[in-house]
């Protein structure tokens, strides 16, 4: 915005441009303020003066309609409530269809009043930071009316009250894309009943043993980062193409690191309800506690048992190498049947690997799709050799292996002769496909990767 209006001065016929045009985006650089006073007095004056400005765009602009409207001020001080209501009035009369605000808040606000029937809005990003970390409520309305709204997204908004929570919601009846990030629900029980959406986003960082209960027929994509909730349902989600699901566990629950034994069971059983959720999805991202999870029954009754993913092709897993970790993605390969590709990428090497306890790898269906395999921060470690020694062994139409490694330069350059020792050692291994091949590069080099061709 700035640049147009130092444009205008340069022609007479140019000179009120700005006060039309279609998209405003106003952004407030960020300043590092320090304990020196003057810096600090520079930065506010600076604050004052995009308040100013912001005002004075509006302030000064015809009727046309507007299309977009962008604030990023997250880090000016002077940017008040008051200042965001005026502003958000302006361009809501204007007719604004996307609409996106970045602010701090120092106190509890209410959702703006004329938002709340803005029939021409079809964005909504809001941003409410709370300042300096302390709580802030965001008051929301007893009723909504947007009948265009197709793009939802909503960061640091705590809501304490959970009927106008679930009545927010579920007002928008066009909606296609729901965004929620660091957002504070506290013990509610959430249901979200959105038949056309599409892309739902849920980033959960603070500990809130919130309940979900999501209902999206339309749903292609599904992205789930957090703590695991104290319920999370999934109703029929026919249409689901792509879901991820990273998890984190809850500090009351861990000791050493991991899950305490008491409470594994009760964990397993709310990321198993979560999986079985997503039975429907083609491509399937999974970290390490989501593949723990399946394997907290005995060896000869797991808890997956009664999963399936009938419908998967891509599989993507990042997780530390153990046995445990090795019993979960070949459990993973035995329910997803019909899987043509599978990403792994190693977290750590934590132990020897066991076949004790494993499956039969010959029941699996995995040898009959399984097409292409990469493995990422490839070490050549034992176990990382007996995971490529099963997959060759019975992936009957497997074509290609791709191993990218994770050393620096430095390491490269130690390792070169072992690497070329273990692809080596990958051409004698039993195999079930004749065209198999594996290449090797390293992620921090760009050099030509090494092809070997396994012959049968």
């Amino acid at each position: 915005m700035k640049y147009v209006v130092q444009t205008c001065v340069l022609s007479k016929r140019w000179r009120y441009i700005w006060t039309s045009l279609p998209v405003l985006r106003l952004e407030m650089e960020e300043h590092w303020t320090t304990i020196d006073d003057e810096d600090r007095d520079l930065a506010h004056a600076d604050e004052k003066r995009f308040v100013n400005f912001v005002d004075k765009v509006l302030r000064f602009r015809d009727d046309s309609d507007i299309h977009a409207f962008y604030l990023e001020g997250l880090h000016n001080e002077e940017i008040t409530i008051n200042n965001a209501y005026k502003w958000i009035a302006k361009v809501v009369s204007q007719n604004v269809q996307e609409l996106v605000i970045k602010i701090c808040i120092k106190e509890d606000v209410e959702f703006p009043a004329c938002l709340c029937t803005c029939d021409t809005l079809t964005k909504l990003n809001l941003e409410l930071h709370p300042y300096f970390g302390r709580r802030y409520k965001v008051i929301l309305p007893s009723a909504m009316s947007l009948p265009q709204l197709r793009s939802l997204t909503l960061q640091s908004l705590w809501v304490d009250d959970e009927k106008l929570a679930n009545k927010f919601l579920s007002s928008f009846p066009a909606l296609e894309s729901l965004v929620m990030q660091c957002c504070r629900f506290y013990n509610m029980n959430l249901n979200l009943s959105l038949p056309n959406l599409r892309y739902f986003e849920l980033l959960e960082v603070y500990e809130d043993h919130t309940s979900v209960h999501l209902f999206a027929p339309s749903l292609t994509t599904l992205d789930y980062t957090g703590y695991m909730s104290a319920s999370f349902t999934l109703e029929s989600l026919s249409s689901l193409v792509h879901a991820n699901m990273y998890l984190w566990n809850r500090s009351e629950d861990q000791g050493e690191g991991e899950i305490h034994a008491q409470k594994k069971k009760k964990y397993s059983q709310l990321v198993m309800k979560f999986l079985k959720g997503l039975h429907n999805a083609k491509v399937l991202e999974l970290d390490d506690s989501s593949l723990k999870a399946l394997v907290v029954g005995p060896p000869d009754k797991p808890d997956s048992q009664l999963l399936l993913f009938p419908y998967i092709q891509r599989l993507k897993l990042a997780a530390g190498l153990s046995t445990v970790s090795m019993r979960s993605i070949f459990y993973m390969l035995k329910i997803s049947p019909c899987i043509e590709y599978l990403q792994f990428e190693v977290e750590g090497n934590l132990g020897a690997f066991s076949d004790a306890g494993f499956i039969d790898y010959s029941i699996c269906s995995f040898h009959l799709h399984l097409k292409f395999v990469m493995i990422k921060s490839f070490r050549g470690s034992d176990i990382e050799l007996r995971f490529l020694e099963i997959l060759l062994k019975h992936a009957m139409v497997l074509e290609k292996v791709v191993l990218v490694g994770c050393f620096t330069v430095e390491e490269l350059q130690q390792k070169e002769e072992d690497m070329a020792k273990i692809l080596g050692m990958l051409q004698i291994y039993p195999k079930a496909s004749t065209n198999v091949v594996i290449s090797y590069s390293d992620s921090y080099t760009t050099c030509t990767p090494l092809h070997i061709w396994l012959d049968s």
